[in-house]
């Protein structure tokens, strides 16, 4: 049997001495730190009234602990989006094919009633 040893990372990553492990983790650390204080200055810069209350407080108010967690869940929600087949684009949700363009021609008509 191989015995394998090492020092894996809390991102995944296996290491062959705790200096490069450690090098590793502070270097995601700070990369995290760049995303999450990016999402903030972005949802405040741009439209902050378009998101539920909880989910804002939850965005603004996570500590630098908890970025891990909180990066990892809003991938899995936009993975899911990207992959739903819902469309977002016309300001309303619907499937993309022929359902979404009959309700945005529907909507259209309505508008310019």
């Amino acid at each position: 049997m191989l015995e394998i040893s090492g020092f894996k990372s809390f991102t995944g990553h296996l290491f062959d001495n705790k200096e490069d492990c450690a090098a590793w983790e502070a270097r995601a650390r700070a990369m995290q730190s760049e995303v999450i204080e990016n999402l903030k200055k972005d949802i405040i810069e741009s439209d902050p009234e378009s998101f539920p209350e909880d989910l804002l407080k939850a965005i603004t108010n996570c500590e630098e602990k908890d970025y891990d967690k909180y990066l990892k869940a809003l991938a899995k929600v936009a993975y899911w989006f990207n992959n739903s087949g819902l469309n977002y684009d016309m300001n309303f949700v619907c499937y993309d094919g022929k359902g979404c363009r009959e309700t945005a021609e529907w909507l259209n008509r309505k508008a310019t009633e």
